[in-house]
């Protein structure tokens, strides 16, 4: 029996356990995608945390009205969205391009909140790293829901 509780809590630790390529300073990382209106007042989108537990959710400006667990990634493909994020986010710092219904991606940790913004019509080469990184996430979302 003793044995069995043994194992149980170390499965459930492994399920909670972080990817790799998390860092103690990337912890509370979240990485946000989907659709919003010009305003920014109802936002409708993804949530990926540093666990790999991608959400759902609804918003209305900062506040979350909806938030339901989809499930999780792999961590290896976790990863791979987290370095493209990065490389994204450090070439072009700031990016905002207004339209009646935009996508953004949005890096958020403690220390740094960056939020790409761009009309969903137009692909251009200010927009293409972002542009690419949403595809990916919604690439990943989707192999989720398979």
């Amino acid at each position: 029996m003793r044995g069995a509780v043994s194992a149980l809590f170390l499965l459930v630790g492994a399920c909670q356990s972080l990817p790799p390529c998390v860092t103690p300073a990337l912890q509370e990382l979240r990485l946000r995608w989907g659709e919003q209106d010009s305003t920014g007042n109802t936002i409708r989108g993804y949530e990926l945390t540093a666990r790999a537990e991608l959400f759902q959710y609804e918003a209305t400006g900062d506040s979350i009205l909806h938030r339901r667990l989809v499930g999780r990634l792999e961590p290896t493909l976790y990863c791979r969205l987290l370095i493209q994020a990065h490389r994204a986010f450090l070439t072009v710092q700031a990016f905002y391009v207004p339209a009646p219904l935009q996508r953004f991606v949005e890096y958020q940790a403690p220390a740094a909140r960056m939020r790409a913004v761009w009309n969903p019509h137009y692909r251009t080469h200010g927009n293409e790293l972002f542009w690419r990184l949403y595809d990916s996430l919604e690439s990943a979302r989707s192999q989720l829901l398979r």
